[in-house]
């Protein structure tokens, strides 16, 4: 059951990923007249932002085990950078996918640990034995 819940996390969260990178063209459009470095730029932000959020939902649906659900995202980062890299050829240079493809899982990571830290915790004193109880 666990390793379904982290699959649909998987996939739910590289989803995500997908689409807002997806949305990026429409929020980079006014930057068409700016500097190359400018949209460059916010392109690897953009990039940061949404494998935090995929990373995040698949940790989110995880539920345990966050951080191998999160690096399979990272993974399929990984791929997407590189798939990426064939289609566009020498357009953009060459650190900016180096970057894109580092960013990505290390973000995805970063998403696992924000959900990990934000998760509700059990006390840590709590004995439910029966003769805890009747005490």
């Amino acid at each position: 059951m666990i390793f379904l819940r982290g699959l649909a996390g998987v996939l739910l969260g590289f989803g995500v990923f997908a689409g807002l990178i997806r949305l990026l063209p429409g929020f980079t459009e006014p930057l068409a007249s700016a500097p190359a470095s400018t949209y460059l730029f916010v392109n690897i932000v953009w990039t940061v932002v949404a494998a935090i959020i995929g990373g995040y939902l698949a940790a989110l649906l995880a539920g345990s085990h966050e951080f191998p659900f999160a690096a399979a995202v990272g993974m399929l980062i990984i791929g997407l950078g590189l798939m990426s890299m064939r289609q566009e050829g020498a357009t953009r240079p060459g650190w900016y996918h180096i970057t894109l493809a580092g960013c990505g899982p290390i973000s995805a990571m970063i998403g696992a640990a924000l959900r990990v830290l934000t998760k509700r915790r059990q006390p840590a004193n709590s004995n439910t034995s029966a003769e805890a109880i009747r005490r």
